[in-house]
């Protein structure tokens, strides 16, 4: 690959190095992902914005190898340990894993705050309204938008919007299995019933996927009491 800059010796082209060739496949890469889930629109965010919404949907599941977490942070110039990890907690380390950390795990004075009203990353808003309506409510956390100016924001509703298409849809016994994909939808029918919401997956092969206990309805708890039970009985 070549630049458009002239070698004085040669007259010719200079070729592009490796590693800014690499880096600009990537961003390539990372832009086209981006605007799958915004349905071909092409919408600016930040990178640790970019970071969560890739990570849903490049890795389709919420535990996965601290090695491709690290690569994806590197692609879009992040720090893992220091930045993803430490000072965003998106997601906390789990040996040679690491796991996507939910809007509770997540709270942080200036991070995700119900009583911060501008936000620097796209992902602590939307988490700080999806912990605000967990908690406290439908009334409470259309107040927290007004407050902070997010429920007509465009850029606000597009992360709503990547996140409803990154985040696995599947459902088991009415319920979505990703805890994160339930609060999102309820915000959405509270307050953005006009976004768009991408087919639902099977729900054995994503809860597989996402390590859910309770596949045939029964919970590791479950079996030990009933074992517990049948000890009993038999004495």
């Amino acid at each position: 690959m070549l630049t458009s800059e002239v070698d004085d010796r040669t007259g010719q082209p200079r070729p592009l190095r490796p590693e800014i060739a690499l880096d600009r496949a990537r961003a390539e890469v990372l832009s086209l992902c981006k605007q799958g889930l915004l349905l071909g629109r092409a919408v600016q965010f930040d990178p640790i914005t970019d970071w969560y919404l890739i990570a849903w949907d490049a890795l389709r599941a919420a535990e996965f190898p601290a090695d491709e977490a690290r690569k994806l942070a590197l692609a879009l110039g992040l720090d893992l340990e220091k930045q993803v990890i430490g000072e965003k907690r998106l997601v906390a380390k789990k040996g040679s894993s690491v796991r996507l950390q939910e809007p509770g795990a997540r709270r942080k004075r200036d991070v995700v705050d119900p009583e911060k009203e501008v936000f620097r990353y796209w992902i602590d808003a939307v988490h700080t309204a999806m912990l605000v309506y967990q908690e406290d409510g439908p009334p409470a956390c259309k107040a927290f938008l007004q407050r902070s100016r997010l429920l007509k924001d465009a850029t606000f509703r597009s992360t709503l919007q990547a996140l409803l298409n990154a985040i696995p849809r599947a459902r088991l016994k009415g319920k979505f299995v990703c805890p994160e994909a339930e609060v999102l939808e309820a915000l959405r029918l509270a307050f953005f019933d006009d976004l768009a919401t991408p087919p639902e997956e099977l729900p054995e092969a994503r809860a597989k996927q996402l390590e859910i206990p309770m596949l045939g309805g029964r919970s590791k708890e479950e079996e030990v009491d009933d074992e517990e039970d049948t000890e009993e009985s038999d004495d």
